[in-house]
């Protein structure tokens, strides 16, 4: 009865498909080609801190390297990272140049059309501003503001939904697109924006960085998950949930939660393990 139950729920959300390929994976299940060569290559941009980011030293660092160090060890691989621009990440998946994408990538709807996703933390939209701009003081101030998002973000669509509902009979928010963090920081110095929206999970640390120069601007506009992606073909299923494997056992033996602690993200806990569960954010 208890089983019933259990995928009497996990039906309604979608997920029995997911969740039983998933919870069966076998521990030692590789693709052939990184079972021989014990590499698995991932695509990240080493800019979005505390995720991921390069040390003085020029070595990468953040709650992603450690996890996926982690989980590389469960599987016995070694991880190779590919840092590029945000927006290259897909079609470098899409094309085989990478086995996975682990950056700050949300697992979305639209997304999914072309990837499946292992979800890990909690995420969301953010906007945050200079502490010293009088001129946006609550989200409404936004309204007929211009602001910027990353390119190759969801958040462009995530802000028009916003706008939509909160400038209702007034001028809509305007949103340009930056290249990476840094350039929306200068942008934001400069008054070329008031705001700027990152993910929940990484304004805190930009806050941090410069004490008194940002603020916080209202709560989240929007909940997502942060999802690991992987192409759909038959190898990559298999390389998916090993990897949905290995992060239930680095969970398991409490590796997460001394990671989550680490890098101060404990508003982003998600330790339910699923697959393609993102909402549209």
């Amino acid at each position: 009865m208890l089983n019933r139950t259990i995928l009497t729920v996990l039906a309604t959300l979608g997920l029995v498909g997911q969740v039983a390929v998933a919870s069966t994976a076998s521990a030692q299940a590789l693709p052939p080609e990184i079972a021989k060569s014990k590499v698995v290559r991932v695509a990240l941009e080493a800019a979005y801190p505390p995720l991921e980011v390069r040390n003085t030293a020029g070595e990468f660092e953040g709650f992603d390297i450690d996890l996926a160090a982690a989980m590389a060890k469960v599987l016995g691989v070694k991880i190779e990272y590919q840092d590029g621009a945000f927006e290259q990440m897909t079609p470098s998946l899409q094309s085989g140049r990478v086995d996975m994408i682990m950056s700050g990538f949300y697992d979305t709807p639209k997304r999914r059309a072309m990837f499946d996703f292992i979800d890990y933390l909690k995420a969301g939209a953010q906007f945050y501003s200079l502490a010293e701009n009088k001129e946006v003081q609550k989200l409404e101030d936004l309204c007929g503001k211009t602001v910027s998002s990353v390119r190759g973000t969801s958040y462009p669509d995530t802000i028009k939904a916003f706008s939509d509902k909160i400038c209702a009979g007034k001028e809509p928010i305007t949103v340009i697109l930056d290249t990476n963090l840094g350039q929306q920081i200068t942008n934001l110095k400069t008054g070329r924006i008031v705001a700027g929206v990152q993910g929940l999970e990484a304004v805190p640390t930009i806050v941090q960085t410069e004490p008194g120069t940002f603020m916080v601007l209202g709560e989240p506009i929007s909940l997502a998950l942060m999802g690991m992606a992987f192409n759909k073909g038959e190898n990559d299923v298999v390389l998916r949930d090993a990897f949905v494997y290995a992060l239930k056992q680095v969970i398991a033996d409490g590796t997460y939660d001394q990671l989550i602690k680490k890098w101060k993200l404990d508003i982003s806990t998600y330790k339910d393990v699923t697959v393609n569960a993102g909402p549209q954010p």
